[in-house]
């Protein structure tokens, strides 16, 4: 068998397999357990509780629960960036992203108070000078300054200010939802009557109870109860232990009830940057678990959005459409639970520096890639070949945000400075990805390390979405819980990547096959795993991806085969995207609820009139998106770029095309239709585009030679592309 033909043969191998692994990937998932009926349920809301404050030392009495119930992260991610401490409880009440607005001037305002239980210190540790970064933590979290006090009531009700913000916002939330769904409520504090306090709810208002037989009879007049407790943050070991032992009288009412508790981390403390807090369930089928939602589909992450559903459910009740939130559930824990909490304080360590890291990564990444972008452009422009130094320029650049992948090989959230050990980690990465696709025998080829650096995105990513996201997660183009825009699969930035390394790729080998029957075989094949890995639930779970990136297939296909294209083709190639994202979007939604992704869950949502909401706020992220990101100064130099190449017919890249055409003409469409429908479907939008092109452009000028003048019968004689292809 000729090389060619045992390349063919092993392409169509590995997209089989790639169907195969998402396939199953999609169709296995774990068991998992359900809390079973009870009659009441406990809250207890403790602002900034924490998986590091919690130990047999400081907190024995919660430690004990801990060990015999579920235990998770919870991200409070409301509707703003940092969840204050009233936009807490209304979340939690809403089922779904909420906010409080902040209405009283700062200097109007009175002390800040605690919600001291009985036993337990109200003293607040001195405020210590704030540094610079502490100053431009308080300026993030101003919003969070006026949630404190006495909340205001409009007309009577507190609840007013609350529905009348949110309705201007687009996340569709209801407040005071969970209060209007059962059959009372009894609130200990002033903040959680945000959760409960709807119109026609009967909420009944109870004081402080000082001993267990006082709070049993707090808990025995209705079927929920929500306790709000001081802040967990900053505080004493002595502070720690009262609230301690101010909880234990809860529980061990709650338990004399037969009640379920949940115990959660609601909120944040003014000034402070969020964070993941702690998650504890005590209710029966939940003991010694691991908790978990399918609306992170990630094993020991929750969101306080999930806590009314999760409510309802214990109480035998159904949710509301407006809860966006997902019911809890757990599988079997297998770490002790210190080993358990040590490993939820590293995630919430790769979690924070995430966060610290990620705008500055894409500040490093856009403007290193504009400035290689603009040299490689430069010399072109001059008729000047980029030479071995600009492909490796433009190689290089192209390779870091893989490099920013597989530092997460490396658990560098356990060093002792993980902010050091995640830049070593990219930076050793970065080099040892140049070396192997600089220092390979590719390397003699003009585009060999163009394809090399493809090859590397590509293969690090399909691996990654192949085998649970673990790169993914908490790297600097990936995803975290604290921002809780995904937790699985294809961030809109990493599809991005994963989608123009591929067509690239999948372009170049269709010079493997000498027949339009083998073209239409193989792009088949590599459509169809492409397809599989972005769009299974059980892989990438992207919505978006999928419309953006089969058109572009069918384009690609179009392109290397010849085919005249209609303006009904044309039609039925961007309509395409669109019917088989849905029919995986239904094939999810047929599945049972907590097996379920985003993509089934849009479909009930659809069914239910709720759909317009999340589009509403997919194309207002979109538009703040391009509007203030670092990302459209990228997108906009490498657009130009492309463009002056593809206009100037004497240029070293529209050169490129024709002599090489019709594969490297196919690489050009479908990676441009990919980027501009992925910019239009998708919330991240431009920065879509942005990685799209950030991944190919660069080390695709470097692999171009100086372009040569034409003569004028020259340039009469040059053949326009698209004609030539039937375009």
């Amino acid at each position: 068998m000729r090389t060619g033909n045992r390349i063919f043969a092993a392409l169509l191998v590995l997209s089989a397999l790639a169907v195969v692994i998402a396939g199953v990937r999609t169709a296995s998932t774990p068991s998992y357990a359900a809390a079973e009926r009870a009659d009441k349920v406990v809250v207890v809301g403790v602002p900034s509780l924490d998986w590091e404050v919690i130990s047999p030392v400081t907190m024995p009495h919660l430690w004990q629960l801990a060990e015999h119930s579920g235990v998770g992260l919870l991200t409070t991610r409301a509707a703003r960036s940092v969840t204050c401490p009233w936009d807490g409880w209304l979340t939690l009440g809403a089922g779904n992203r909420a906010r409080y607005p902040a209405t009283i001037p700062e200097d109007e305002l009175p002390p800040e108070p605690d919600d001291p239980l009985p036993g337990e210190s109200a003293t607040l540790p001195p405020r210590k000078p704030q540094t610079p970064e502490e100053q431009r933590q308080t300026q993030a979290t101003a919003g969070c300054l006026e949630q404190r006090g006495v909340l205001p009531t409009v007309q009577g009700s507190k609840l007013t200010p609350a529905i009348t913000e949110n309705e201007s916002l687009s996340f569709g939330a209801k407040p005071g939802a969970l209060g209007a769904a059962v059959q009372c409520t009894t609130v200990v504090g002033d903040a959680p009557i945000l959760a409960v306090g709807a119109k026609d709810a009967d909420v009944r208002v109870a004081g402080r109870a000082a001993t267990s037989a006082d709070w049993q009879t707090r808990i025995s007049g209705c079927p929920l109860t929500l306790i709000a407790t001081s802040h967990a943050m900053d505080r004493s070991e002595v502070q720690l232990q009262a609230l301690d032992t101010a909880i234990s009288e809860i529980v061990t009412a709650a338990r004399a009830q037969h009640a379920a508790v949940v115990v959660a981390g609601i909120s944040q403390p003014e000034y402070k940057r969020a964070k993941l807090h702690a998650l504890i369930v005590s209710a029966p089928g939940l003991d010694g678990t691991l908790l978990s939602s399918p609306s992170t589909s990630r094993a020991g992450y929750a969101q306080l959005i999930d806590v009314a559903p999760s409510i309802l459910s214990i109480l035998g009740k159904d949710a509301p459409t407006s809860m966006t939130g997902q019911v809890v559930h757990g599988q079997p824990r297998d770490l002790s639970l210190r080993d358990q909490v040590a490993a939820f304080r590293t995630a919430s360590i790769a979690a924070s520096a995430h966060v610290w890291m990620s705008g500055k990564f894409f500040t490093l990444m856009t403007w290193l890639t504009v400035l290689v972008t603009l040299g490689l452009a430069y010399l072109l422009w001059r008729r000047r070949a980029p030479g071995r130094v600009g492909r490796a320029a433009g190689t290089v650049v192209a390779l870091l945000p893989a490099a920013s992948l597989v530092a997460n090989l490396v658990p560098w959230w356990s060093a002792g400075r993980p902010s050091v050990a995640i830049i070593a980690s990219i930076a050793v990465g970065w080099v040892l990805l140049s070396v192997a696709c600089l220092a390979g025998p590719w390397r003699r080829h003009p585009a060999g390390p163009l394809l090399a650096a493809c090859v590397v995105t590509f293969g690090v990513l399909a691996a990654d979405v192949l085998t649970g996201s673990y790169l993914q997660f908490n790297s600097p183009l990936g995803y975290d819980a604290i921002v809780a825009g995904r937790f699985t699969g294809f961030g809109n930035i990493t599809f991005a990547m994963f989608a123009a390394a591929g067509l690239v790729l999948l372009a170049a080998a269709c010079a493997l096959a000498p027949t339009r029957r083998r073209t239409t075989v193989l792009v088949a094949a590599g459509g169809l795993a492409l397809v599989a890995m972005d769009g299974a639930p059980g892989a990438g779970a992207d919505f978006g991806g999928v419309v953006s990136l089969v058109p572009a297939l069918l384009l690609l296909w179009v392109v290397v085969t010849g085919t005249r294209l209609s303006k009904a083709r044309l039609l039925l190639i961007f309509g395409a995207g669109a019917v088989l994202v849905m029919a995986i979007a239904v094939a999810d939604y047929l599945r049972p609820v907590q097996d379920q992704t985003h993509l089934g869950r849009f479909v009930g949502q659809i069914l239910n009139g709720t759909a317009a909401t999340i589009i509403q706020r997919k194309l207002s992220a979109n538009l703040k998106v391009l509007t203030g990101s670092v990302l459209t100064v990228l997108a906009l130099v490498l657009v130009a770029v492309i463009v002056w190449q593809w206009r100037d017919r004497a240029s070293a890249g529209r050169r490129f095309v024709e002599e090489r055409a019709p594969y490297a003409g196919a690489a050009v469409v479908a990676v441009l239709v990919m980027a501009v429908v992925g910019f239009a479907v998708n919330d991240s939008g431009i920065a879509v585009t942005a990685a799209a092109l950030a991944v190919v452009v660069p080390p695709a000028l470097g692999a171009l030679g100086a372009p040569r003048p034409l003569e004028a019968d020259d340039r009469a004689a040059v053949p326009d592309v698209p004609e030539q292809h039937g375009t």
